[in-house]
């Protein structure tokens, strides 16, 4: 059984999740496993539309709708598709200041 090849397009790309020792790139319709490190995935993609928001999670912020805290420093993001993801509290300034500049 051979491997099979997909491209997908950036901007369909929701978010971006290790799960070792893979990261799944996941779209509106799929996710998509791929033998990359989150960090040399990351280095590809443009700052400006993709950023870091846990140790396992980059997220394309053109598909946030809304962020809401968890009172304890953390965000949960709500993404186009209705799916969360977790803001770390460690990654929420930078989110911030992305998010303010893209505005």
């Amino acid at each position: 059984m051979g491997r099979n090849y997909i491209t997908i397009p950036v901007e369909d790309i929701l978010f971006i999740a290790a799960s070792a020792p893979y990261i799944a790139i996941h779209t509106a319709e799929n996710s998509h496993l791929h033998t990359e490190t989150l960090k040399s995935m990351s280095d590809k993609l443009d700052p400006q539309q993709f950023i870091r928001v846990h140790k396992s999670t980059v997220i394309n912020i053109n598909k946030v709708v809304s962020y809401k805290s968890r009172l304890n420093g953390d965000y949960d993001l709500l993404l186009s598709t209705g799916e969360t993801v977790r803001l770390s509290r460690n990654y929420a300034q930078s989110y911030k200041q992305l998010l303010h500049s893209t505005q």
